[in-house]
């Protein structure tokens, strides 16, 4: 097993056990990289206004926003795609996994492989070659997937590998799925 899936309705806490493992494989010395996705809100009203990407080291850029100061950039929903600033920060970021730390016991984690993320298609190219590693036992790979995520292709692709883990987050399983992902991870790191 070289792969666990995380998926999950919209603010269900994906991202927060994404953040807590990395957290905890820090803990056992295990190099991680890649980034997770983290809402925006106006600190006036307190309504979501867009997404950034934040690494696991720490560098934050913005993913998406409602405004329209990049009108050229493709939309998801209501969203403009910030994808210079996107680009900039999260490619990096997945190619860290190449790295001589990474590559020996290190593991890449993902939040999340979405629609506002595949507009990119460098992000798409990376997500490619990542699939063929994971598949070929050089990667391993923990991500978050929205839970309709039919007709994305590499989404399907992932869930086809053999071993594959996926695991369903729910308001009525947050507070005890996190353990049982812990443990995959843990053993994703001995294999």
């Amino acid at each position: 097993m070289s792969l666990i899936l995380v998926t999950g309705m919209p603010g269900v806490g994906k991202t927060t056990i994404m953040r807590k493992l990395s957290v905890e494989l820090r803990k056992h010395n295990v190099p991680i990289a890649g980034f997770y996705t983290e809402e925006v809100r106006d600190p006036k009203s307190g309504v979501r206004i867009g997404f950034d990407v934040v690494t696991f080291a720490g560098k934050r850029s913005a993913l998406a926003r409602t405004t329209s100061s990049h009108s050229n950039n493709p939309t998801v929903g209501r969203y403009s795609v910030w994808m210079e600033e996107f680009e900039r920060l999260a490619i990096p970021a997945l190619d860290e996994r190449h790295s001589a730390e990474m590559a020996t016991n290190g593991m890449l984690l993902l939040d999340e492989i979405g629609r506002m993320e595949l507009k990119s298609r460098t992000f798409k190219a990376r997500m490619d070659a990542i699939v063929k590693e994971v598949n070929a036992g050089k990667l391993r790979f923990i991500a978050t997937v929205p839970l309709r995520s039919a007709g994305i292709d590499v989404i399907e692709r992932l869930k086809q590998i053999s071993g594959c883990q996926l695991f369903h987050v729910k308001p009525s399983n947050r507070d005890d799925i996190y353990s049982y992902i812990q443990d995959d991870a843990m053993r994703l790191i001995s294999s």
